[in-house]
C-alpha cells in the first residue's frame, strides 16, 4: 500500500469557520441553486461548532485559525445584502461587498492533499470553481504554521487541472476511488451544470501523492452528486477488519458503480439508500477514529449499518449553512495525515481555543437578509 493511502486518515482534521456574510451566491450545486433570501450566519456557525465538538468527542481535534477578513462583519448586528452586492450593517454602514467574500470557504474537504514523508510535509493545492479560487492563501498560511510548529519542511504544489480537492478522493485500504465530472454525462438529464473535478485533475493528484496506477479506481459522477463525498465515504472499522466503502450506487455514471464494486469486492461495499444519499447527505458522513459524524435526518437503517461495524454515531444538525448550501460533516473537514505532529498546546487546535470559539458566536449576525434583485440574471447550477 502506498504511504499516502495508508496514512491518509489521521485524527487531526482541518476546518474553516463559515464566513459571517453567509449567502449562496454562486449556486453551483443542487442545494445552493435555491436563491434563499434569509440566512442565519450565527446558525451556520453553530453547525460548524457542532462538527468541531463531534471531532473532539471521538478523540480527534480540529485544526484551524480565525481570519482577519471576518472582522468587518462582527459586532455590527444583522446584515443586509443589496442588489449591487454591497453588504450593510444594522446601522446602514457599508461593511463589505459580496464579490470579495469567500462564501464557500467552510467546505474544507475541497482542500489540499497533504502527504507526510519523514520530515517533509507536501501538499497539493486544489484548482476550484471560479468563486473559490482565492482560497489558497488560507491553506498556505495554515500549513506554514503547522510545518513551523511541527518542525517540518513544507513543499506546496498546485494542480493545473480542475480538481476540487479531497472531496473527490476516497481511500479504501490499498485502493482509492477518484471521482470527477464529464460534460454531457454529469448533467445528461438536467439543464447544463457547472463541471467540477476532471479526470486529468484527479489523476494529477494521485500522481502527486505517489499512488500507483493499479491502486486507482476512476468513477464519473452524475448530477446532483457534484463531489464524490456526496456519494460515498470510506471507513476503517475499530476492530481492525477490512476497510469499507459506504456507497450510494445511483451517484455514478453508467456502469461505474459496478466498476467500483468489482475493484473493491462486494464485501467491501456498505450500501446507502437513495433517500439517505440525496436528501440527507449520508455520503457526507465523516469517520473520526472510532466514531462517525452523520448528518441529522439520516435513517436508522443507515446508522445501524455503521453501528454493526462497531462505530459510535453522533448526529449533527445541519439545517442552515449545510442545508442551504449543500454539505455535511465531511464537506467541512479535511484529514491531515496520521503521524503528523502538532503541539498539544498549539493555538491551531480547537481543543485549545474552544472557549474562545464558543464566545465568538455572539459577535456574529443573527440574520442576513438579501434583496431579491441581487440574484436577478445570475446563473444558477
Amino acid at each position: 500500500m502506498s504511504e499516502a493511502l495508508r496514512d491518509l486518515h489521521g485524527p487531526l482534521l482541518v476546518v474553516r469557520a463559515p464566513v459571517p456574510a453567509t449567502v449562496n451566491k454562486a449556486g453551483v450545486n443542487y442545494k445552493s441553486e435555491v436563491a434563499h433570501l434569509e440566512y442565519s450566519p450565527r446558525g451556520a456557525y453553530d453547525e460548524w461548532l457542532a462538527i468541531c465538538e463531534g471531532i473532539l468527542s471521538f478523540g480527534g481535534d480540529a485544526i484551524f485559525d480565525f481570519e482577519e477578513e471576518d472582522e468587518p462583519f462582527l459586532d455590527v448586528g444583522d446584515l443586509r445584502l443589496e442588489r449591487d452586492g454591497t453588504i450593510r450593517a444594522e446601522d446602514g454602514r457599508a461593511v463589505g461587498h459580496m464579490d470579495e467574500v469567500s462564501t464557500g470557504r467552510v467546505f474544507t474537504a475541497n482542500g489540499p492533499w497533504v502527504v507526510l514523508e519523514g520530515n517533509r510535509l507536501r501538499a497539493l493545492l486544489p484548482n476550484l470553481v471560479w468563486h473559490r479560487r482565492n482560497e489558497h492563501w488560507y491553506y498556505r498560511r495554515l500549513l506554514s504554521r503547522i510545518a513551523e510548529e511541527g518542525g517540518y519542511e513544507l513543499e506546496l504544489d498546485a494542480n493545473p487541472h480542475p480538481w476540487e480537492g479531497m472531496a473527490d478522493v476516497a481511500a479504501v485500504g490499498d485502493r482509492v476511488v477518484l471521482t470527477y465530472t464529464v460534460k454531457g454525462h454529469y448533467d445528461q438529464h438536467t439543464t447544463p451544470k457547472t463541471m467540477r473535478s476532471t479526470r486529468e485533475g484527479v489523476a494529477y493528484a494521485a500522481d502527486f501523492a505517489g499512488v500507483p496506477e493499479e491502486a486507482r479506481i476512476y468513477a464519473e459522477l452524475v448530477y446532483p452528486h457534484f463531489h464524490g463525498d456526496t456519494v460515498h465515504f470510506s471507513v476503517r472499522p475499530p476492530d481492525g477488519s477490512a476497510p469499507k466503502l459506504v456507497h450510494y450506487p445511483g451517484g455514478l455514471w453508467g456502469d461505474h458503480h459496478q466498476r467500483v464494486r468489482d475493484a473493491l469486492g462486494a464485501d467491501a461495499i456498505v450500501p446507502i439508500g437513495r433517500e439517505d444519499a440525496v436528501e440527507a447527505y449520508a455520503g457526507n458522513s465523516r469517520q473520526v477514529e472510532g466514531g462517525v459524524l452523520v448528518p441529522e435526518g439520516t435513517s436508522e437503517a443507515f446508522t445501524s449499518s455503521l453501528e454493526k461495524l462497531g462505530f459510535s454515531i453522533r448526529r449533527v444538525a445541519l439545517y442552515e449553512l449545510f442545508g442551504k448550501a449543500g454539505g455535511g460533516p465531511a464537506c467541512a473537514t479535511l484529514y491531515l495525515p496520521r503521524g503528523l505532529r502538532i503541539p498539544e498546546d498549539s493555538p491551531l487546535r480547537y481543543s485549545v481555543r474552544r472557549e474562545e470559539a464558543r464566545r465568538r458566536r455572539e459577535r456574529l449576525p443573527e440574520r442576513l437578509l438579501v434583496d431579491p434583485a441581487y440574484f436577478e440574471g445570475k446563473p444558477r447550477g
